[in-house]
């Protein structure tokens, strides 16, 4: 009887290892504390790093993540890269010049039949999540969109916002490639 006893513990032991083993290597699913990183060597200046950070932030803190600002008592660290590049133009409609107002009234634009040539730009995000203090990667994810020109301040905002939840949408669960978002 005591045999079996010990063969059951052992078999539990066993399995409670192993069960260990394979959640060290697979993403939380319910959050825990997490610390919102640039790659080495980005530019800390750079204004849409920045957003990208912040809108990766809210949509991490979303999922149930406690976001903590110091990467050395976090238990996750989540890389942010960003990624801009032109890819070429687009034909666009231009719209004729607002008229000078004097006073009160309605201002209309109306197209002007032409067209004008509008710089396109790539716009990638990617987050990877680790364990702190591991170099393995426990899950990670990017979206891109191909947009004109340089956004505004408010626009890239949202874009950010955009590209972070597009990123995280399938969070746990590792997407291979890209999603894409119009």
């Amino acid at each position: 009887m005591a045999l079996g006893t010990i063969g059951m513990l052992a078999s539990g032991a066993a399995l409670m290892a192993a069960t260990t083993h394979a959640s060290a290597d697979t993403p939380p699913r319910a959050g825990g504390t997490i610390a919102i990183t640039s790659p080495d060597g980005a530019d800390p200046d750079d204004a849409f790093d920045r957003r990208a950070r912040d809108a990766a932030t809210a949509k991490l803190g979303d999922r149930g993540f406690t976001i903590l600002n110091d990467r050395d008592h976090a238990a996750y660290v989540a890389e942010v890269i960003t990624s801009r590049s032109d890819v070429g133009t687009s034909v666009t409609r231009a719209r004729r010049d607002a008229p000078a107002v004097l006073g009160s009234g309605v201002n209309i634009p109306l197209a002007s039949g032409k067209s004008s040539f509008v710089a396109m730009q790539r716009t990638t995000i990617e987050i990877r999540i680790r364990k702190r203090g591991n170099p393995a990667l426990l899950w990670h994810g990017s979206a891109v969109t191909v947009r004109p020109g340089e956004p505004s301040a408010a626009k890239a905002e949202r874009l950010a916002a955009e590209l972070s939840q597009a990123a995280l949408s399938s969070y746990p669960v590792v997407t291979e490639t890209a999603i894409s978002i119009p």
